[in-house]
């Protein structure tokens, strides 16, 4: 339960990361959007194990108040898992939400509920509501973990979780009528999929979606009827490869949204996400227009060329950015069209002598992050992402950056997260400076400073 003596801050940087020492580490997130607030819960760890769930909140989804913890390890818990909160579904007679969260005691992980009737302040459910293994299907001692519901057509939820099926598929599934008490079913069938861990299941048009996290990264999962199958999507499967992990969906005032974290020297919360369904069926993530909210307060800029007679391959913008609050930087580059065509990209100057950060375009928009040392020699391309789009010769382009951490978009589908190999300084240029593009609508913005 939240203590009273809580401090909440309210954080402005670009991306929120918890500093209550009682929180500690930020690891998972979940959200819940309601009457105007959006809650963020996330699990945390302030000792070596995870042992507490923590909450902020916001009016816009992007400038948070820090809450401290809402929920602790018990005394024999080794450590927490991660959940997520829903509605009860007798919520007009009781007024209450639901989380499920798991606890690891001695060499099993079994799931357990808190209830609430503000989103904040939360009290464990005993031990009679304790959700364990069917052995008939599922590994007593393997995984057992986070819930994510979705509405059953005859009332009550259909459920999605971690878990280690006996024989097929590679995840939990079940139902409970009133959102606390469940009966585990066989698992839906997963055909191609590797092991891993379910981070959110929506209906979007005709199809079920899952983010499913496997390997590091988070995959695309689809099927035609909640119980399955589901298969590995056929395009832009890694819908979030980079830094990042545990991506969820959840209803906001606008639509559905999705958020995930981003891993530096510690873990942020990532902006949110938009979304977006082809015409195919293929999801991808892009910008969300509530992240320009960011951008108040401060003056756009427009760069100028810190030495416009340089002919060299990187040619540089000033003035430079103040990173360490976040900053963002749009505009419009070249798309190279063919593979003989000159390639162009953004250089992100880093507090390590004489290198940086190269965030290079190639043909059909395919990018890739990796280092470049400052004279523009030695490229060396570390991840690289093809989002299975076609843009046009040139594209509108969003760089998100804070320390060591970004995010990059262009025509507001998001490319992915990266982690730069040493903070940057917020020097930035453009790679082949002799074909430098036209920066005259270009603009920096800074962070809005309003942390108390």
């Amino acid at each position: 339960m939240r203590s009273n003596d809580t401090k909440e801050r309210l954080t402005a940087d670009l991306f929120y990361c918890p500093k209550d020492p009682r929180t500690g580490a930020m690891g998972d997130t979940w959200l819940y959007f309601h009457e105007g607030t959006y809650y963020l819960y996330y699990l945390a760890r302030a000792g070596s194990n995870w042992d507490n769930i923590s909450l902020a909140t916001s009016a816009d989804g992007v400038h948070w108040k820090e809450h401290g913890p809402i929920l602790t390890k018990r005394e024999k818990v080794t450590w927490m898992g991660t959940g997520s909160t829903w509605k009860s579904p007798n919520f007009e007679r009781d007024g209450k939400w639901f989380m499920n969260y798991s606890e690891w005691t001695g060499p099993r992980q079994t799931i357990f509920f808190a209830e609430s009737t503000n989103l904040v302040d939360w009290t464990p459910l005993g031990d009679e509501f304790e959700f364990v293994q069917d052995e008939r299907w599922y590994k007593p001692d393997g995984r057992w973990d986070c819930i994510w519901t979705l509405p059953r057509p005859e009332g009550g939820f259909y459920g999605y979780w971690t878990a280690t099926p006996k024989a097929r598929g590679v995840f939990g599934f079940g139902q409970s009528v009133d959102g606390v008490r469940w009966e585990a079913l066989e698992p839906p069938e997963t055909p191609g999929v590797p092991e891993g861990e379910v981070g959110a299941v929506e209906r979007i048009g005709d199809r079920y979606y899952m983010l499913f996290g496997t390997s590091g990264h988070m995959i695309t999962l689809t099927a035609d009827r909640p119980e399955g199958p589901f298969r590995p999507a056929p395009k832009n499967l890694r819908v979030l490869a980079g830094y990042t992990y545990f991506a969820r969906f959840f209803p906001s005032p606008d639509g559905l949204l999705v958020n995930h974290h981003s891993c530096g020297a510690s873990v942020h919360f990532g902006t949110l996400k938009t979304p977006l369904v082809d015409a195919e069926g293929t999801l991808r993530l892009g910008w969300w227009r509530g992240n320009e909210a960011l951008k108040q307060g401060r003056m756009l800029i427009r760069p100028e060329w810190e030495n416009s007679a340089s002919a060299g391959p990187l040619a540089f913008l000033k003035p430079a950015c103040d990173v360490s609050r976040g900053m963002i930087l749009e505009g419009t580059l070249p798309i190279p069209q063919r593979r003989d065509d000159p390639m162009v990209g953004l250089y992100l100057d880093s507090i390590q002598p004489g290198e940086g950060t190269l965030i290079q375009i190639h043909p059909s928009g395919v990018t890739s992050f990796g280092r470049i040392q400052a004279d523009g020699s030695k490229v060396q391309a570390e991840k690289t992402y093809d989002r299975e789009w076609s843009f046009g010769p040139k594209a509108r382009f969003r760089l998100l950056l804070h320390d060591e951490l970004l995010e990059f978009y262009l025509d507001d589908i998001l490319l992915d997260c990266y982690r730069t190999p040493f903070r940057a300084t917020g020097r930035i240029g453009v790679w082949n400076g002799a074909a430098r593009p036209d920066v005259a609508e270009w603009r920096l913005w800074g962070i809005l400073g309003n942390a108390q």
